[in-house]
């Protein structure tokens, strides 16, 4: 049986185009998308704000998922399912990274504070740990903090 030309230059044309549509994308996602900083962790963090309401400089708990970040700010001696619980995606702060910012909102009870409050980071996020600003309510202070290590 002969195949016919004009079918043949049918299935080439469609398997080229399938190549080369499949060439053009993996090659403009190898130079265009990166994916986020990894900022996941624990931070022992330093503020006015929260002072007051920590008998030691508390955690900054950060889980990550892609961009979308979720946060809570706890003791320093905070149980592991408090812990889990930020890190799981259920902390008090919702917000994002994007190029090294790490930017979270939401409303938190600090510590022995008696209320919530609506608790903004803004912070840069750099091998030595975070540096930026913590909003309480409607007080700013700097914040300054650094990665925890991991106990082995």
């Amino acid at each position: 049986m002969k195949a016919n030309p004009k079918t043949v230059v049918l299935y080439l044309g469609m398997v080229g185009f399938i190549v080369l549509s499949f060439s053009l994308i993996t090659s403009y996602g190898a130079r265009t998308l990166r994916a986020p900083d990894a900022v996941g962790g624990q931070y022992v963090i330093e503020s006015a704000l929260v002072a007051g309401c920590f008998a030691q400089p508390p955690l900054l708990v950060v889980g990550q998922s892609g961009s979308y970040l979720n946060a809570d700010i706890v003791a320093s001696d905070a149980k592991k399912n408090v812990l889990t619980r930020a890190l799981k995606g259920n902390g008090a702060l919702n917000g994002q990274v994007i190029s090294g910012k790490l930017a979270v909102a939401g409303s938190a009870k600090l510590g022995t504070c008696p209320d919530k409050k609506t608790v903004t980071v803004d912070a840069v996020i750099n091998p030595e740990g975070l540096r930026g600003q913590l909003k309480v309510g409607s007080e700013v202070s700097p914040l300054t903090g650094k990665l925890k290590a991991e106990k082995s």
